[in-house]
């Protein structure tokens, strides 16, 4: 029975070849798709897993250096947005441990680089970036000490006496070897779980909806066999054999297709990090699953379609009539959102919406249950709204089995509705943070020139910052530099100290306070300025209450400055001129790194760019549902135009234009596809605000969702339709008059 089940696969005519490569074709496009979504999670896993050697701790400087370890500074710096990891090193012994990525340190007075980085160093001007590390080229910095083939990494070599010397320095004796604490790991973790989940349900949805295509034209044959003597267990076989083969050839293609593709996979930055190729692969695991686990889908797809099939001897294939969807599948969906507006009634800023998540998952079983029903009465609505034969038989259609138009749209709900939620809720967060002061601020250059009140103190205030003669020098160079503006920042050098700020340099930054009118300087604490969290750093720090300071400006020590830039360039230039003019700055005391000079645009990039990141996962998601919906969709069609084959010829016969039928088909996929789209959406977005209104400060703008959002549904949506339209040449070929045949 196996053999004449492969006979009847392969060797079938026409009509059974056309079967075969066009399931084959919709399965290899949906395990293509989910290679590249595991192909991302493992580079994601293996970079979340390497060993963070720039977490090493190390130990404060002994007095007297000893003869083994590394002093290391670790820091950070920019460049246009990019940030550049920095390692200060000097061995102090012949065994001294050495950084991944090299074989020896390099000689005092040289540095090594990673590739993207000495790629940078090559084509930016001196000025601009390569003055801030002294020294000449060494060598390159290899793969174990990156995340991706875009890291920006430098070890600069130093005397171990001149880094002794400066603040953040540590004595390291070994190199951690532990991954980076997971902070925002478990969020990009969960997003990827979600892109996983998002591409996978709709993928085994594609696969069964492939290996029943023509279910009715395979059932006919199926009789002519039970006619002659074959048994329900052979019809099973049978159905199981072709349902194998086709899923396999699929699985097999899918791999090809995934592995020509895998170069340009592993050029894309889908959080940030351009991964290595070699790590942008699925494990073995993965490929012996497809090639293994979707045949066996495909089977269970395949005998689970025979179940209301009964094929008797005499030829005859009797199918029971569904029952039409009743208004009790929106009792789930009613349920759980009934669940999540109790479990938003007890959410606090602390809880984060915990107690709202039950709810949320018993809504989105809703959406899946009520699909039908809803599938139903969207088409319904729409044989009301419009006229014409295509739609009547489209709406008669749909009505009749709704289930199985809605099988096909299962996954892209789910993924719908959790884009729509990103969609509504990031922008939200992020426009709380990107504050108009914070955008106002965004060309603005902040820089603590000299110890921070934090880390120094040990000192007496008035002995923090610049002395009046360095900071004089630095203001001078600062000026020399065209298209930036310094505003200087002094502490007091005598007692009791105190921080003073210019009333000339708030009028030129209005967002962070004014002094009363008439004063030339006031005491103000503005330590908030260098805050990583933007909406405390563009906090006002200045106001009309502060007392005035009298005495002379020139005589103060400096410990800040305020640069307004008008150019990439001038920024640059600036932050490479206060690198290596400027003693570095320490945040949070002894041995912590130093922090370099940013602006407070860069600032909000940063804390944005990891939202961002769990956005741009999620709606790769949504947009690879979409594909694999409107895949799923066109096999449907191409089901249906084959199962209708002598219908739509006899409708060609008297008089029905071609056109016709093509709407048709086209209208009984495209009104699911549309309607579980508005659908999810619209529910997704209501319990958003819900749950926005709940959370938010108040008197917060109601979030609205972006130009992104609607581009990435629109162009779903359009080449999902562009793929089912692909079918319908078949229908112009398969209903010519020439095949009328009379019985």
């Amino acid at each position: 029975m196996l053999r004449l089940g492969l006979r009847l696969t392969l060797r079938s005519g026409r009509e059974a070849m056309a079967r075969l490569l066009i399931t084959a074709a919709a399965v290899a496009v949906g395990v293509a798709l989910l290679l590249g979504v595991l192909a991302e999670f493992h580079a994601f896993q293996a970079d979340a897993g390497q060993p963070c050697w720039s977490c090493t701790t190390g130990a404060p400087v002994p007095s007297a250096l000893p003869a083994r370890g590394d002093l290391w500074n670790d820091s950070a710096d920019f460049y246009q947005g990019q940030t550049i990891t920095r390692l200060d090193v000097a061995p102090l012994g012949p065994n001294a441990p050495v950084p991944p990525g090299i074989s020896r340190l390099p000689t005092p007075g040289t540095y090594d680089v990673s590739p993207a980085l000495e790629r940078l160093l090559r084509t930016v001007p001196a000025g601009q970036l390569g003055a801030r590390f002294p020294g000449t080229l060494a060598g390159p910095i290899g793969d174990a000490a990156l995340n991706g083939a875009n890291d920006l990494v430098i070890y600069v070599r130093y005397p171990p006496r001149e880094l002794a010397t400066v603040p953040g320095t540590r004595w390291v004796t070994s190199i951690s070897t532990v991954p980076a604490p997971e902070v925002f790991t478990p969020f990009f973790r969960y997003a990827f779980g979600v892109g996983v989940l998002a591409v996978l349900f709709p993928m085994l949805v594609l696969i069964s909806t492939a290996t029943r295509l023509a279910a009715a034209r395979r059932e006919e044959r199926f009789a002519a066999v039970r006619l002659v003597g074959g048994t329900r267990g052979d019809i099973r076989v049978i159905a199981a054999v072709e349902s194998v083969v086709s899923a396999f050839f699929g699985a097999a293609l899918g791999i090809v297709i995934f592995l020509l593709v895998k170069p340009v996979l592993a050029g894309a930055a889908p959080i940030g990090t351009q991964y290595f190729p070699a790590e942008v692969t699925p494990t073995l695991r993965a490929y012996i699953a497809m090639l293994a686990g979707v045949p066996v889908v495909a089977a269970i797809a395949a005998l689970t379609s025979l179940r209301r099939v009964e094929v008797s001897p005499l030829g005859v294939s009797r199918r029971a009539t569904p029952a039409p969807p009743t208004a009790w599948r929106l009792a789930t969906l009613v349920i759980g959102l009934v669940l999540y507006v109790y479990g938003l009634s007890k959410t606090t800023h602390k809880s984060i919406g915990a107690p709202a998540y039950p709810g949320l998952l018993v809504t989105m079983a809703g959406l899946v249950l009520a699909g039908p029903y809803l599938t139903a009465a969207a088409a319904r609505l729409f044989g009301r709204v419009t006229r014409g034969p295509s739609a009547l038989l489209a709406t008669r259609r749909l009505a009749d089995s709704p289930q199985t138009a809605f099988r096909s749209v299962t996954g892209l709900v789910l993924a719908v509705f959790l884009g729509t939620m990103v969609g509504t809720f990031i922008p939200a967060v992020n426009a709380t943070e990107a504050t108009p002061g914070a955008r106002a601020l965004s060309n603005v250059l902040v820089d603590q020139v000299g110890l921070s009140t934090r880390a120094g103190r040990k000192l007496p205030s008035w002995q923090r910052g610049l002395s009046p003669r360095a900071g004089a020098t630095l203001l001078s160079g600062l000026s020399a530099i065209g298209g930036a503006t310094t505003s200087p920042m002094y502490a007091l050098n005598t007692p009791p100290g105190g921080e003073i700020v210019t009333c000339p340099a708030m009028r030129a930054f209005a967002v962070l306070g004014r002094c009363a009118p008439g004063l030339a300087a006031v005491y103000a604490d503005y330590d908030t300025l260098f805050s990583d969290n933007p909406s405390d750093n563009v906090e006002p720090f200045v106001s009309a209450s502060d007392p005035a300071y009298t005495g002379t400006l020139s005589g103060l020590r400096l410990q800040a400055v305020l640069v307004r830039v008008n150019s990439p360039t001038a920024l640059e230039r600036v932050r490479t001129f206060l690198a290596t003019h400027a003693p570095p700055n320490v945040p949070n005391g002894p041995g912590s790194s130093p922090t370099p000079p940013r602006t407070f645009g860069e600032t909000l990039d940063i804390r944005l760019g990891r939202a961002a990141t769990v956005e741009k996962i999620v709606y790769a998601a949504v947009a690879l549902t979409l594909i694999v919906a409107g895949c799923s969709l066109a096999v449907a069609v191409a089901g249906g135009l084959v199962d209708r084959k002598r219908p739509f010829t006899l409708l060609r016969v008297s008089g029905t234009q071609v056109g016709v039928l093509s709407k048709v088909a086209l209208l009984e996929a495209a009104v699911p596809l549309v309607a579980a789209t508005m659908i999810a959406a619209g529910i997704a977005y209501g319990t958003s605000l819900l749950a926005f209104v709940r959370l938010a400060p108040a008197h917060t703008a109601i979030p609205q969702l972006g130009h992104d959002y609607y581009a990435l549904m629109g162009t779903g949506l359009v080449i999902a339709c562009g793929i089912i339209t692909v079918t319908l040449p078949l229908l112009r070929r398969m209903t010519s008059p020439g095949n009328v045949r009379f019985e």
